[in-house]
């Protein structure tokens, strides 16, 4: 699907509405089916569903096109796996600086994001840069998968006054960059949970788990994580930081899990409550539900906490590399993070990255209910680098997703639809 947003009034006469060539507003996005199986086979050869079940790209790609507020010289073309909603006021600034720029954001699941960014290479530059739906910036919360495109020579460095002055932490080989970090917490419905109840650890979570009848038998919920990059990441993390993880994969099957390929319908389940507890969860989606006047609440997790980022980098194949850099460095300006952090609730990437020295940082940054009390040491901050890869190579993959398989056996047939 494919919308048109006109420029706001006030700001200088606006353009003619931009014109796609069909392509542009084709499903397709330049990446059939066929082409990213064959692209895409091999890496989720481990999977624990058939390939042919495996998300396509752009199965659920919604396409918003910000008209330039100024006849439009130029087009930015993004794939993001941010809400179109959330990122809207942030392309308007820019635009607001850059009035001759329209810019054409494509919502899309970070594996889309990453078959499409492998298929437009597989092309190559002159091939993908025809192709009105080709991005000229990838934005996913799969860090891994980024930091995979980037080892695998797929994204252009970037080394301007901005991108310098980010701590080494927040990039990677200056290809990718992070935008903006969040925890990764449990949410509860009080209702269902009583707060003296809700689980401060995985530990305390794995007791409720196995109590029979308890509280959260079927009414736990969290990603599946053959369909969610960003739920493949977490979980593999949770097996690299956590010596019980694998029992914790086997209480939540054992347990009548609910299953995900994306959080916004398992909060929304949540909300009415059909579910009592969400593992996994992303801190800003549900602080933006908290704001908003949800009971919910977030907890987190004191044994660790994981700190995620979103992380952009500007692929080989761009046809205006040089426009995706600026609207990059628009990003990580203190202006950008402080309007990214205010419409996103992501945590500006500098401050974020000082909790894992001071967590009295992360406490004033994140704020709600549930409250942050986890002492610095045991913050776990996901930053770019190799250590991403380890359970992105193949064979590590197919016994991690075997293993997982066997835990939610039980409860493949309650896996969540979109």
């Amino acid at each position: 699907m494919t919308r048109f947003i006109r420029s706001p009034q006030g700001w200088a006469a606006p353009g003619r509405p931009v014109e796609l060539a069909p392509e542009a507003v084709d499903s397709s996005g330049g990446c059939t089916r066929r082409r990213w199986l064959a692209l895409a086979g091999p890496w989720l050869a481990g999977s624990a569903l058939p390939v042919m079940a495996q998300p396509a790209p752009n199965a659920a790609a919604e396409v918003t096109v910000f008209e330039s507020p100024a006849p439009a010289r130029q087009m930015l073309r993004i794939d993001s796996a941010t809400d179109t909603a959330l990122f809207a006021p942030v392309i308007r600034a820019f635009q607001r600086r850059h009035p001759d720029v329209a810019v054409r954001y494509a919502d899309r699941q970070s594996l889309d994001i990453h078959a499409r960014a492998l298929a437009y290479a597989q092309a190559g530059p002159a091939s993908s840069r025809l192709d009105p739906a080709n991005p000229d910036l990838l934005i996913s919360s799969s860090l891994d998968l980024q930091t995979q495109l980037a080892n695998d020579g797929l994204a252009l460095p970037h080394r301007s006054e901005q991108a310098l002055s980010l701590p080494a932490g927040a990039h990677w080989r200056h290809e990718v960059f992070s935008l903006g970090a969040e925890p990764v917490v449990m949410v509860y419905h009080p209702r269902l949970l009583p707060p003296d109840q809700a689980p401060r650890t995985r530990g305390q979570l794995l007791e409720l788990l196995r109590q029979s009848g308890g509280p959260l038998q079927g009414r736990v919920g969290t990603y599946d994580v053959t369909l969610s990059g960003l739920g493949y990441m977490l979980a593999t993390q949770d097996a690299r930081f956590d010596s019980t993880a694998s029992l914790l994969l086997a209480s939540l099957g054992a347990a009548g899990v609910v299953l995900g390929d994306h959080i916004v319908p398992l909060l929304e389940r949540l909300e009415r409550q059909q579910l009592a507890l969400l593992y996994n969860v992303p801190a800003s989606y549900a602080q933006a539900r908290i704001a908003a006047g949800s009971p919910i609440r977030v907890v987190y997790p004191q044994d660790y906490t994981l700190l995620t980022t979103r992380a952009a980098l500007v692929p080989g194949t761009a046809a205006q590399p040089a426009l995706a850099k600026l609207f990059l460095d628009e990003l990580l300006s203190p202006e950008g993070q402080a309007l990214l952090s205010r419409e996103t609730r992501l945590l500006p990437i500098r401050q974020a990255l000082a909790a894992g020295q001071d967590s009295r940082v992360l406490r004033a940054l994140a704020d709600g209910p549930g409250g942050v009390d986890v002492a610095p040491s045991a913050w776990r901050p996901l930053m770019p680098g190799l250590g991403l890869l380890v359970y992105l190579d193949p064979l590590k993959r197919e016994r991690f997703l075997l293993a997982w398989r066997t835990a939610m056996a039980a409860r493949l047939p309650a896996r969540l639809s979109p």
